[in-house]
């Protein structure tokens, strides 16, 4: 009786340090209603409206994200404007931006 409890611990200790027990439900891809809300962040246009690109030059503190530099600088954010015949407005940062200079 002994030697069989000691057999069962032993199995259950050996299939834990090799990984069983729900390791295969983990993959490390985002479900699919993740996909879906990560691509509904980004702006876009309504029907009707033209997709217009342009940077905006921020000015960033010293160390600061996204660019980290030794002292203060620049940095650019990709903005998306959504024009018409009639109007035009900025949908907002698209997630792009570039360190360095004003452009």
């Amino acid at each position: 009786m002994r030697g069989t409890a000691f057999l069962g611990i032993s199995l259950l200790a050996a299939g834990l340090l090799a990984g069983c027990g729900g390791t295969e439900a983990g993959t490390g891809e985002p479900a699919p209603e993740v996909l879906e809300q990560e691509q509904s962040l980004a702006p876009s246009c309504p029907a009707g409206y033209t997709d217009t690109y342009q940077w905006h030059c921020r000015r960033l503190a010293a160390h600061a994200a996204p660019c980290y530099y030794a002292g203060p600088g620049h940095y650019n954010v990709l903005h998306l404007y959504c024009e018409s015949a009639t109007s035009s407005y900025d949908a907002g940062p698209t997630g792009v931006y570039a360190c360095g200079d004003c452009y």
